[in-house]
């Protein structure tokens, strides 16, 4: 067994399929699908099923999926360790939700920058359970989280707390409930606790635009299109005037978010930085 064995495996799995997989390396796919019976066999045990239309991890698939995950991203930070003995550099991929790419957050990234100029920079964002599937994948070095949710894979290495408030437009009359909301895809905790506040008033949400960017929602809730439920931390000082900011009731009113990475993996020079700037920087 080879290391590009692993890589074609882990290619076609996350591909979902064999061509699609071997496009993606450059390889010709009948030697993709060489190569992959062949570690089937000397594993002893089937990776795949096979579907008319792709293929889909078995049971001894995704157990070998995590394990070559792992081995992969080690054989490459023992690479970048020897190539790399003078100058601290190498890759870092983070992952963000939505929320905390503020300006305050860039800022911090800049500033990490700055300090480890040969350090590139994967920043990835999504909600919490796709964040959370990449660094279970290996595919994050390390990401922002928020919500209740703490699965046993991952260690927290900072926690930040924040109000969540109503955001709406600053002429909104405030005795009003909005009827129309701006929210972030299925996932988001902020729009969990929109929900679930809502359903303890007896109110059901009748009208959902749904947006993937922070600019975008915030967009919708200035020109009165709708309103949201979001921390107070996203609306920065030069946006205060904007806005109405209204607490929401004390049982919904904090939210967390983690700075997390997965257990057991022990952590490179570049990913211990990263946490350490994050934990002097107050975020």
């Amino acid at each position: 067994m080879e290391l590009t064995d692993l890589k074609i495996f882990l290619t076609v799995a996350d591909e979902g399929n064999f061509s699609k997989g071997a496009e993606k390396l450059g390889y010709v796919q009948s030697n993709v699908t060489n190569r992959i019976k062949k570690l089937e066999s000397e594993l002893g045990v089937t990776l795949y099923n096979r579907h008319p239309k792709g293929v889909s991890l078995t049971e001894r698939g995704l157990i070998f999926y995590e394990h070559a995950a792992s081995i992969s991203k080690r054989a490459k930070e023992a690479i970048a360790a020897v190539q790399d003995t003078d100058n601290f550099g190498g890759k870092l991929a983070i992952g963000v939700v939505e929320t905390l790419a503020s300006n305050k957050f860039m800022n911090i990234l800049s500033d990490f920058q700055v300090q480890y100029p040969n350090v590139s920079i994967s920043l990835i964002t999504g909600t919490s359970p796709k964040l959370l599937e990449m660094i279970q994948k290996y595919k994050l070095d390390a990401a922002f989280i928020t919500g209740q949710t703490k699965p046993d894979f991952i260690e927290i290495e900072y926690t930040i707390q924040d109000v969540v408030s109503l955001i709406t437009k600053k002429d909104f009359k405030t005795e009003q409930t909005p009827k129309t909301w701006a929210v972030f895809p299925e996932g988001c905790p902020f729009r969990r606790v929109l929900v679930e506040w809502l359903d303890s008033n007896g109110e059901k949400p009748t009208n959902f635009i749904e947006v993937s960017t922070l600019d975008t929602l915030l967009n919708c809730v200035k020109s009165g299109l709708a309103s949201a439920v979001l921390p107070e931390s996203v609306i920065n000082r030069t946006q205060e005037m904007e806005y109405n900011s209204i607490p929401l009731p004390k049982e919904y009113r904090l939210m967390e978010t983690h700075l997390v990475r997965r257990k057991g993996l022990e952590t490179n020079r570049i990913l211990s930085s990263f946490i350490q700037k994050i934990n002097e920087s107050n975020l």
